[in-house]
C-alpha cells in the first residue's frame, strides 16, 4: 500500500495573488530575506570604514561631546562610514549630517585608510 501526502499543493493561479493572506505571507518572506541578506550598511564612500568595537551599543551624537542626548546606537560589529582623520576631543567624524562617536571604540576594518 502506498503512503499518500497529507498535504496539497494548490494550483498558483492568479486569484492566488489578490487579498491580504498574499500580502502577509510575501511580506514575512522578504523580512525573512532581508534579514539573511543584510548588508553592512556602509558605501565606502571615504574610503574609511569603521567597525564598533565591545559588547555594548556605541552612542552616536550631534557633536563632538556627550553634552547632548545621544542620536543614534550602533550595534557592536556593526560597521559605518567615518570621516578619514577627522577626529575632535577623542570623536571620529562618521559620514552623515553632525554624526560623532567616540573614537576609542572604533576600529578601522581591514583595507580602509583612515
Amino acid at each position: 500500500m502506498a503512503l499518500r501526502p497529507k498535504f496539497t499543493v494548490p494550483k498558483l493561479e492568479a486569484a492566488s495573488f489578490r487579498g491580504w493572506t498574499f500580502v502577509l505571507l510575501a511580506g514575512t518572506v522578504l523580512a525573512v530575506i532581508a534579514l539573511f541578506t543584510q548588508g553592512t550598511g556602509t558605501t565606502n564612500e571615504t574610503g574609511c570604514v569603521m567597525a564598533v568595537q565591545g559588547a555594548a551599543p556605541l552612542d552616536v551624537y550631534r557633536s563632538a561631546s556627550t553634552q547632548f542626548e545621544p542620536v543614534d546606537q550602533l550595534a557592536p560589529g556593526i560597521r559605518v562610514d567615518a570621516e578619514p582623520g577627522l577626529i575632535e576631543n577623542g570623536f571620529r567624524k562618521l559620514v552623515g549630517d553632525n554624526r560623532w562617536a567616540v573614537n576609542e571604540r572604533l576600529a578601522a576594518t581591514e583595507g580602509s585608510t583612515c
